[in-house]
């Protein structure tokens, strides 16, 4: 059958995800070294004096920082930057689940449930998509997830019990830590899963394809 336009739009949003994703990393990083040669090199003397530095999009079209300040944000946004994605691409991928459903399932599953996520994977007609060691693996992505938009950062029971699923041994880190710390890399951890979920969305779109 023909895609529907809807699951068009999200399969496209999802494929050109990554790119978006990393060039906000660019910007951050491209950004950093600016102000490092711009003001740490060229004029150490307002390294650590507050400037008005331009924001167009702005009212008022700049933003004051000490440059230093502003180097040591931008420095520290990277497991931000990353988690968000990942936060994006789940909100995607529950989307295309649940319009999807309607194709294999004659009603609209909330993926956003972990219960119904587990029985739309499940299903005949898309069953053979994931692996079980790739389906542990979105659950843990999910949890993941969770703990950042739920429980405001934290390590919770729940992503214990999804990583030792996942994993077969005990995390590093424990209840009440930073989730995004939760990895040694949380970029490369990132990416893994976004591969994933890559994964799913081509094949969910070849199956609607079969239909």
């Amino acid at each position: 059958m023909d895609i529907p336009d809807k699951i068009k739009y999200i399969i496209e949003q999802i494929l050109k995800r990554e790119d978006r994703w990393k060039a906000l990393y660019m910007a951050v990083w491209g950004c950093s070294y600016y102000l490092e040669n711009e003001f740490r090199q060229k004029r150490p003397e307002l390294w650590d004096q507050v400037v008005p530095l331009g924001l167009p999009g702005s009212k008022k079209k700049q933003h004051p920082y000490k440059p230093s300040e502003l180097h040591s944000i931008l420095r520290s946004f990277d497991a931000e930057i990353t988690i968000i994605h990942l936060v994006i691409l789940f909100v995607l991928l529950e989307e295309l689940l649940n319009e999807s459903s309607l194709i294999f399932y004659g009603k609209r599953l909330d993926t956003g449930h972990l219960e119904n996520l587990k029985a739309f994977l499940e299903g005949s007609d898309v069953s053979d998509i994931l692996s079980e060691v790739e389906k542990k693996e979105l659950f843990l992505a999910k949890a993941t997830r969770n703990c950042f938009i739920h429980n405001g950062s934290k390590i919770d029971q729940r992503w214990i019990n999804a990583y030792q699923f996942a994993r077969s041994a005990p995390p590093i880190k424990k209840i009440g830590d930073d989730v995004k710390k939760a990895f040694t890399s949380m970029l490369y951890q990132v990416e893994d899963w976004h591969e994933l979920i890559i994964k799913i969305t081509k094949g969910v779109k070849e199956k609607i394809k079969g239909k």
